[in-house]
């Protein structure tokens, strides 16, 4: 009995970060050119009461092909900064060392295909892991970066109509 149990606690803890690793880190593509992609995550973000980008954006591609760095699976990757103060806030009274995932990165990448992708953490399901205020903040955090998201497809398309 005694064997069965520490199996299955082994067994979960597999399973357990196996399904983290699959799924706590997300990408969408995105119909549009990379450089449309960025130009639309720099005007949605803000659009969003309170959200903005607290450091300036990481041009993380170029960055390291000037440090003689390559890469054989993408073309480009630009790292944006996305931040809501008044989220932080509330969850650094909490728990300081939650700066450690502040602020959210979205990188927008394109692959060698052409196809142009945004990348971030998987806030949603994040959330599941806290209760009290950080959980409630995490979850309002995915809400609206799901609306972000379905705002920038939606202004690429529109752009592509005209």
């Amino acid at each position: 009995m005694f064997l069965g149990i520490v199996l299955g606690v082994v067994l979960s803890g597999i399973i357990f970060v196996y399904l983290l690793k699959k799924y706590m880190m997300v990408s969408f593509e995105i119909e549009g050119s990379f450089e449309e992609v960025e130009e639309t995550v720099k005007q949605v973000i803000p659009r969003f009461k309170g959200w903005g980008f607290p450091i300036p954006d990481w041009q993380f591609y170029k960055s390291q092909l000037s440090k003689g760095l390559s890469y054989d699976n993408i073309k480009n990757m630009v790292m944006h900064f996305v931040c809501k103060p008044v989220h932080a806030n509330r969850v650094l009274k909490i728990d300081p060392k939650m700066a450690g995932i502040m602020p959210c990165t979205w990188a927008v990448y394109e692959d060698n295909d052409g196809k142009v992708y945004i990348a971030k953490m998987n806030i949603a399901l994040m959330s599941k892991m806290y209760l009290g205020v950080i959980g409630e903040v995490m979850r309002d955090v995915a809400e609206t970066e799901e609306k972000m998201l379905a705002m920038i497809k939606e202004k690429i398309a529109e752009k592509k109509n005209k």
